[in-house]
């Protein structure tokens, strides 16, 4: 196989099926043609590069197989394939139409089966003739060749149509049957390394943030479709935050029956993006102690499954009976208690020259500088409308 075809090849294979679109282009239907995904393809959330058999050369994984029959009593010459494979932010990226001096021929009723692999070497099992094909990739189709960076397709819909179509004298060209097939959009996601953020609490190993709330809210940006792994470990002082999270995730989360550690604090599996750290089920976090936290997910490839991880963050308890237990009122922090008392109680409050020194919430108490950081909390949300005040 020379490069050029090779190179067509390796495009055509990482540009995949997900669900079929059939459509008749003649008025008469002489052929049926039924192309299928793989089932590693259709549960696909991302294209790998090398799941896709990139390397192998007209012998790789089984990614399409396509059903061509002859609906007819009789023998249908000169077919000939064409195909146009387009990218929705790109436009299109291939474009291959069979020599027109290689054409095949389906017996009656005949039923031909092809994969990609056979295509890839120029030959339609139970078919005698060879084919060839003439086009390749377009200029953009070289530019997204060119630009492909790390190991998988970049996220977008790509479409791919498969025409075939008749030549005689008398009419010309005469196209009999096409399909149209799609992956992407949806289907998959565009998950890299980093593609999971942390938020809260904390920041980077060595960043020295505290915290007050013993049970903090852990947050992340990433996929709410997938289900993520939260680990907790407490600095040991002699092994890496890295070991030590290598060591907690190689067991079990108590939810699937193993036990935490006697450096974790705390394993679980979280449908969404949050999740505040229990009061039971979990090894309470202690006041002047360092812990680390990472957030991990797996992925089903087009060739395997792949682990997607954050960076690991930090962060110090902060022992609130060494700090001040009151805390200053922001301009923030007023508007929120006039919000939620009224103005005429919050001037009483004012008079006797009150002091704020806790908040109890949801069953949970919060003390010092955690009591402001859960009102502003609580005011950010009444600006989200996630929590709507009364009137009274």
């Amino acid at each position: 196989m020379n490069e050029r075809w090779y190179k067509i090849h390796v495009t055509i294979l990482i540009l995949v099926l997900a669900f079929i679109v059939p459509k008749d282009l003649a008025k008469a239907q002489v052929l049926s043609l039924e192309i299928e995904p793989s089932p590693t393809l259709e549960n696909a959330q991302t294209l790998s590069l090398t799941g896709l058999g990139i390397d192998s050369k007209a012998s790789g994984p089984v990614l399409i197989s396509a059903f061509l029959e002859n609906l007819t009593g009789e023998k249908v010459e000169n077919l000939f394939l064409e195909v146009t494979i387009n990218a929705a932010k790109i436009g299109n990226i291939v474009e291959l139409t069979q020599d027109s001096d290689r054409p095949f021929s389906l017996d009656p009723y005949q039923t031909v089966y092809a994969t990609n692999n056979d295509l890839a070497k120029e030959a339609i099992p139970g078919v005698e003739e060879s084919i060839g094909f003439s086009g390749g990739l377009t200029s953009e189709g070289d530019d997204f060749i060119n630009n492909l960076s790390g190991t998988t397709l970049p996220k977008d819909v790509y479409t791919v149509e498969v025409v075939v179509f008749q030549v005689t004298d008398a009419t010309g060209r005469t196209d009999l049957v096409s399909s149209v097939a799609e992956v992407g959009g949806s289907s998959l996601s565009s998950f890299d390394e980093g593609d999971i953020f942390l938020k809260t609490p904390g920041d980077i190993v060595g960043g020295e943030a505290e915290i007050t709330n013993p049970y903090p809210q852990f947050s992340w940006e990433g996929a709410n479709n997938v289900t993520y792994r939260l680990l907790v470990v407490h600095d040991n002082g002699q092994d890496s935050p890295e070991s030590l999270l290598q060591s907690a995730k190689s067991s079990d989360p108590m939810s699937e029956g193993g036990s935490l550690l006697q450096f974790e604090n705390l394993d679980v599996y979280v449908n969404g993006t949050s999740f505040q750290f229990p009061s039971s089920g979990a090894q309470a976090l202690k006041a002047g102690e360092t812990y680390h936290w990472r957030v991990m997910t797996t992925i089903q490839s087009s060739g395997d499954v792949d682990e997607i991880t954050s960076e690991i963050w930090s962060f110090k308890l902060m022992d609130t009976s060494q700090a001040s237990s009151s805390t200053p009122i922001s301009d923030e922090l007023e508007l929120l208690l006039i919000e939620l008392m009224g103005n005429e109680n919050y001037r009483r409050l004012q008079e006797s020259g009150f002091t704020l020194d806790g908040v109890e919430y949801d069953g949970q108490e919060f003390i010092g500088p955690a009591a402001a950081i859960k009102l502003e909390e609580l005011l950010q949300k009444i600006r989200d409308e996630e929590i709507i005040l009364g009137q009274n």
